[in-house]
């Protein structure tokens, strides 16, 4: 498909810290948390294990809003697909939500301190599996 064209505009539209986050939705959802250090907004480890700032979360759900713009992410929450508590590893389905209920969970979880790190997750559509797959490729 790259050699058709039709994935290389995309590919070079993708910042190469964009690019980590959507190489890391390969194999796997992927949190907020690791969306900030992928994109170079908070240090792997982080330096500070409290709740990023605003423009930290700006940030990021500026480049969010981006990708999935695109069509190359759709950005939400997890649930159980069992319906059963949270807090323990069972099978989870992805919940795509609007960006502006992404970010007034986010804010409201990082102003508590209580779980901001899984306030909101990140899948790869095919388009960004594909964009992902060939990043991969060009290294």
């Amino acid at each position: 498909m790259l050699g058709q064209g039709r994935l290389v505009p995309v590919a070079e539209s993708v910042s190469a810290r964009e690019g980590e986050v959507l190489i890391d939705g390969l194999t796997d959802d992927v949190s907020f948390v690791w969306v900030l250090m992928r994109l170079g907004l908070m240090g792997n480890p982080p330096d500070d294990l409290g709740p990023p700032c605003m423009e930290q979360i700006d940030n990021a759900l500026a480049a969010l809003s981006r990708l999935s713009e695109a069509g190359l992410v759709k950005v939400g929450h997890t649930e159980y697909i069992d319906g059963g508590p949270p807090g323990r590893v069972a099978p989870v389905r992805h919940i795509e939500e609007s960006l502006e209920t992404v970010r007034t969970r986010i804010v409201r979880a990082c102003e508590t301190g209580t779980d901001w790190e899984w306030a909101c997750w990140v899948v790869n559509t095919e388009r960004g599996d594909e964009v992902a797959a060939a990043l991969l490729a060009e290294r």
